[in-house]
C-alpha cells in the first residue's frame, strides 16, 4: 500500500475472545468483519488500545492477529498492534504479522521507563530495521504510555527507515498535531482522537482510527467522506454524533463501554480482559437508553446503524469448535 491508501475508516476493533476457555470467539469476529465491510470501512486496526492487545500473551496475540487475517482475506486490510516493552517480543510479533498477510504495524512504545528520544529512535529502528519494506506505523498515545512520541521522532525515523510511513495519533494537543500534520502528504497521519475528527480531517489528516467505530461504523464513515468532500454543514452535524457516541460510552472509561454496547447490539464479543472490569448493571441499562436514543438520531440524520442481527441476518452464539 501507498501512502495514499492509508486513508478512509479503520476501525480499532474489539477483541471477541472467550475469557474461560481463552479462544477467539471465532463466530463473533467473523461477524464483526462482515459488519465493518457493510458499513464501507477502509481497514481494521487489532490489537491496540480498544483491543487490549497488551493484556494478551504474545502467542494469544499471534493466534488472534491469525484469525483476524482469515476472517478480513479478501476483504479488508489490517493493522495489527505489535508494540511490547521488550524489543525482541515486538520484533516477533512484527515479522508474524507480516507472514501472515497483515498489510502493515503499529507500535506503541514501551510504557515500564520514561524514554527519551535517543532511546525511542533505537526502539523504532530496531524494530522497523527488521522489517525490510513491510510498513510500520508508530502510535503515539501518550495518556496510557507516558512516552510522547512527536512529529520529529517520526520525521527522522521515516528517514533513516522508510517503511516508516506513518503513525496513529491519539492527542488532544493542537500544538502537536500541527507538527504532525505538516508531515502530511509524504507521511499518513491517522486521526485516533474522536473528539476531533472532523477538524483534524479538515486540515489534511489522512484517516481515523477509531474505538467506538465498532458501534456505528457506518457513522464514521459518513463523516470521512463528508469531511473529504468539503460538506463543513454535513462534517459538522456528523461530528456532534460522534461527540454524543463518546458520551454515552463514557469515552470508553471502562472500555468494557465498547464491548457492552456490541453485546446490546447483538454481538457477543465476550467480557474483557482482567484486570479490566465488565459494567455494572446501572451503567448497562444507562448504556443501553443512551444507544437507543442515538440510533433514533442517527436515523433522523440519515444515517444507517442499530440492530446488528437484523442489518446481517447473522446469528451470534458462542463458538463450539
Amino acid at each position: 500500500m501507498t501512502a495514499d491508501n492509508w486513508g478512509g475508516v479503520w476501525v480499532a476493533m474489539v477483541t471477541p475472545w472467550d475469557v474461560d476457555r481463552d479462544r477467539p470467539r471465532v463466530s463473533a469476529l467473523r461477524a464483526l468483519v462482515d459488519r465493518f465491510v457493510a458499513a464501507g470501512v477502509s481497514g481494521l486496526f487489532v490489537l491496540g488500545t480498544t483491543g487490549e492487545g497488551t493484556l494478551l500473551l504474545p502467542e494469544s496475540r499471534k493466534l488472534f492477529a491469525t484469525e483476524v487475517m482469515a476472517a478480513a482475506a479478501g476483504k479488508l486490510p489490517v493493522i495489527v498492534h505489535t508494540g511490547h516493552d521488550r524489543v525482541a517480543t515486538a520484533v516477533e510479533l512484527s515479522r508474524h504479522a507480516s507472514e501472515i498477510g497483515a498489510s502493515a504495524v503499529a507500535l506503541a512504545p514501551p510504557v515500564r521507563y520514561r524514554l527519551d528520544e535517543r532511546e525511542l529512535f533505537r526502539y523504532y529502528g530496531a524494530v522497523a530495521g527488521k522489517l525490510g519494506d513491510f510498513p510500520c506505523f508508530l502510535y503515539d498515545i501518550p495518556a496510557t504510555t507516558c512516552n510522547p512520541l512527536g512529529a520529529e521522532l517520526l520525521g527522522h525515523l521515516h528517514e533513516r527507515h522508510p517503511n516508516v510511513v506513518g503513525a496513529k495519533i491519539s492527542l488532544t494537543d493542537w500544538e502537536g498535531w500541527e507538527a504532525y500534520l505538516r508531515l502530511v502528504p509524504e507521511l499518513s497521519i491517522l486521526v485516533g482522537t474522536d473528539g476531533m475528527i472532523w477538524p483534524l480531517l479538515a486540515a489534511g489528516a489522512s484517516g481515523i482510527v477509531s474505538g467506538p467505530a465498532n458501534i456505528f461504523p457506518e457513522l464514521y464513515v459518513e463523516l470521512y467522506h463528508a469531511a473529504a468532500r468539503g460538506n463543513i454543514t454535513r462534517a459538522r452535524e456528523l461530528q456532534a454524533l460522534v461527540w454524543r457516541l463518546c458520551d454515552i460510552c463514557h469515552h470508553a472509561q471502562p472500555l468494557d463501554y465498547v464491548k457492552a454496547a456490541l453485546r446490546i447490539l447483538g454481538i457477543d464479543v465476550g467480557s474483557v480482559f482482567p484486570p479490566l472490569r465488565e459494567l455494572a448493571r446501572e451503567e448497562l441499562e444507562e448504556l443501553s437508553h443512551g444507544l437507543k436514543a442515538l440510533r433514533r438520531s442517527l436515523a433522523d440524520a440519515g444515517v444507517k446503524g442499530g440492530d446488528i442481527t437484523e442489518e446481517t441476518g447473522t446469528p451470534f452464539t458462542e463458538d463450539t469448535h
